[in-house]
């Protein structure tokens, strides 16, 4: 019988196990599962899901659901985070400090073609915190910047700058503008150039447009908008709905892909339909591939009495015989009962749960472990005192509506 816990799709299997792999740089399918895992699980809004169940299976394909009783808002959350996993699993970038290194003189020659060596040696260089810091330190040595060309942000040089100064922006990414456009006032030059090592190349045509001071916006590396793609025929009402929300914040509606570095990822936002303001979504990189990650993953397990292992129930299911469990389906025991789903890949991602009590739990363990009729008749009978034709007859029974529920398949 249904019981009042829905299961939440969080991977359906249709990616692989190599794309798991990948993102989490992980040669080993129960260590790539553990740091993705990590990654969800380091967040504020994991901890503040309260009392929910983390399950997943590796075969035939990675799948994760979780199971528990969900607001309408945490509904939309998780949904934001299944978007989210199905898209850096299809494509992501993870920049360490090699690619970084990269992308870096690539910036610096495109400086260079546009200015010229001589007009740079004549420029400050700032950027924003904390990220862009990194990044200019590699533009310092690629550029060969003196010391005095480095300022502090809104530090202005000393009698103010000149009219034909220019004040050069640095940051890893933009993915808004946001943070930019909040940084800008801090600016005392007339002239700015900004370098975002990573953005959409209509994020910076819309920042050269909307701000004067800004005399070119150049990048290294394009992030490509995947708005269109995930939200499909309801584009054109979310990119209204995206743009009346923004306001003024920004100067660009679009989503880039996932990107994220070796010292950070950069914070998610996600619209709070009940407080309807932007507020922190999901991050996911598993943290021991970002120094960011680990210190705020560190912190969360200390606040909460957690050891920083992965909170995830593994299920690993071999039965030798002809009756095995359907792919996409997941199962746990929740208050001395089994708690059974079969996965949806269709939004909204969610599927009631069907309650399992007393024997028809005995049933299913018993199932599980054969893998056959027989072998679980077998079981059973030495444990109730029932004729065996009777126990045959329910026993088949239950196997049959498992199987119209699309639980149980023959091999």
């Amino acid at each position: 019988m249904p019981m009042h816990l829905d299961a939440i799709t969080l991977l359906d299997g249709r990616h692989g196990l190599e794309r798991l792999l990948a993102f989490t740089r992980q040669a080993d399918a129960r260590a790539a599962l553990a740091a993705l895992v990590r990654g969800i699980q380091a967040n504020p809004l994991w901890q503040a899901l309260g009392s929910v169940r983390l399950v997943a299976r590796l075969d035939p394909a990675p799948t994760l659901a979780l199971f528990g009783s969900f607001s309408a808002a945490q509904r939309l959350q998780l949904q934001d985070l299944a978007a989210q996993l199905d898209e850096l699993l299809t494509a992501h970038r993870y920049v360490d400090y090699h690619d970084a290194e990269r992308a870096a003189e690539r910036l610096a020659d495109a400086l260079r073609r546009r200015f010229g060596s001589e007009a740079l040696s004549r420029c400050r260089f700032t950027a924003i915190p904390r990220g862009g810091w990194i990044v200019l330190g590699m533009l310092a040595y690629l550029l060969d910047l003196r010391p005095d060309q480095l300022v502090a942000p809104g530090a202005a040089p000393p009698g103010r700058y000149a009219d034909d100064e220019r004040l050069v922006v640095v940051d890893d990414c933009a993915l808004s503008g946001l943070r930019f456009q909040q940084f800008l006032p801090q600016c005392d030059a007339a002239r700015v150039i900004f370098c975002p090592l990573y953005a959409n190349p209509a994020l910076c045509r819309a920042i050269e447009a909307a701000e004067s001071r800004v005399e070119a916006c150049l990048h290294a590396v394009d992030l490509q908008d995947v708005a269109r793609e995930r939200f499909g025929k309801a584009y054109p009402r979310w990119l209204a709905e995206r743009r009346a929300r923004i306001g003024e914040s920004g100067y660009w509606c679009g989503i880039a892909e996932y990107v994220a570095f070796a010292w950070c990822e950069p914070q998610t936002k996600y619209w709070n339909a009940e407080t309807e303001r932007f507020e922190a979504g999901w991050n996911l990189l598993p943290p021991a591939l970002s120094l960011k990650r680990r210190i705020a993953a560190s912190r969360l397990h200390a606040a909460h009495g957690g050891t920083g292992e992965p909170d995830v129930e593994l299920l690993d299911h071999h039965a030798s015989g002809r009756l095995t469990v359907a792919d996409g389906v997941l199962w746990t025991e929740i208050d001395s009962a089994v708690a059974l789903a079969r996965l949806s890949a269709e939004p909204p991602g969610s599927a009631p749960c069907l309650r399992l009590e007393e024997t028809a739990a005995d049933m299913w363990h018993a199932v599980l472990a054969h893998g056959s009729l027989e072998g679980a008749e077998t079981e059973l009978v030495a444990r109730y005192a029932v004729p065996g034709e009777t126990l045959r007859q329910d026993l088949a029974g239950f196997v049959a509506q498992l199987q119209g529920h699309g639980i149980l398949a023959c091999r």
